[in-house]
């Protein structure tokens, strides 16, 4: 008898059971992946805000007041009393995890700032956004 190549039904029904499982395996990874690179850049993204509003309150001379609104997840830079220099909002799946006392950090135009510090949550875990008193911002 000639041995015959390719695959009995049992080896195919194998093979696509052991490849579900990794697809599964491999979707739910994903997601936590996808989750945590949003917290990762929303993270950057208020930290960047933070460094600019503490730039032109420095190049101005003008308090700089940033605003952040945990229920609606934005937060908004604008001059103390005056116009509004930039507005954002969180992407989908990211929320203010804790935010200041007063829902704000302020730059004067010396560059000094409130000491504050701005958690964001998500799926993937949180990152936290340091303002020092000297108007230093990191990201945790």
């Amino acid at each position: 008898m000639a041995h015959r190549a390719g695959f009995t039904v049992v080896e195919l029904v194998a093979g696509l059971g052991l490849s579900a499982v990794l697809a599964g395996i491999g979707g739910v990874q994903l997601v936590t992946l996808v989750s945590g690179m949003r917290l990762a850049g929303a993270a950057r993204t208020l930290a960047t805000d933070l460094r600019l509003a503490r730039g032109h309150a420095l190049a101005a001379g003008v308090t700089v007041d940033v605003m952040l609104d945990a229920a609606g997840g934005t937060w908004e830079a604008r001059e103390r009393g005056g116009r509004s220099l930039e507005t954002r909002a969180l992407p989908p799946g990211v929320a203010f995890g804790a935010v200041p006392a007063r829902g704000r950090l302020r730059f004067d135009g010396l560059g000094a700032a409130d000491n504050g510090t701005v958690t964001l949550a998500a799926a993937g875990g949180t990152r936290s956004v340091v303002v020092n008193q000297r108007g230093r911002v990191r990201v945790q």
